[in-house]
């Protein structure tokens, strides 16, 4: 149900209006929510990475382009942290018209990915919030394996065709 429901919509051409998303996300899930939304999407986040498994890091920032939170760049990698940057368009208009706006559901994410991928217990936390972007550290428990893990099949990630006819002819 995973991979058809993703397929069904990162393959669609017509994409979905920014406004709904924003609504959903910015006006009306923090309402319901109250003080406790940060939490909640923190792991909602994490549900949705369950839900959503990527198999590399190329698979990660395709996956957070499509869903529309951003251009993802690995910053860093070792054994025990994992340093992303969270940057884009969603990022400053989100920053521009939002006091404070919220990105637990992206950080969430980003932990339950690592955790998936390592087997092993992983936290996220936001390191430092600018207008253009945003820095988030994974760390990764080596000494905490997961118990019961039965890890998900990786989706496979939808990437746009680039017909050869659409691109620019080199000067002669």
């Amino acid at each position: 149900m995973t991979n058809a429901f993703y397929s069904q919509f990162a393959a669609n051409a017509v994409k979905s209006s920014v406004l709904s998303v924003e609504i959903l996300r910015d006006a009306l899930l923090p309402n319901l929510l109250g003080d406790d939304s940060s939490g909640i999407l923190y792991w909602a986040g994490k549900d949705l990475a369950r839900q959503f498994p990527v198999a590399s890091n190329a698979d990660l920032v395709t996956f957070f382009e499509q869903a529309g939170w951003g251009h993802l760049e690995v910053t860093s990698e070792s054994n025990d942290l994992l340093t992303y940057e969270l940057n884009g368009e969603p990022v400053a208009r989100r920053n521009a018209a939002i006091k404070q706006p919220d990105y637990m559901l992206e950080t969430g994410f980003l932990a339950e990915q690592a955790a998936q991928r390592f087997n092993c217990v992983s936290e996220a936390k936001i390191t430092a919030t600018k207008r253009l972007k945003i820095q988030m550290a994974v760390t990764v428990d080596h000494k905490q394996a997961l118990t019961n893990h039965d890890p998900e099949t990786p989706i496979e990630i939808i990437r746009p065709q680039v017909d050869v006819d659409d691109e620019p002819e080199p000067n002669a």
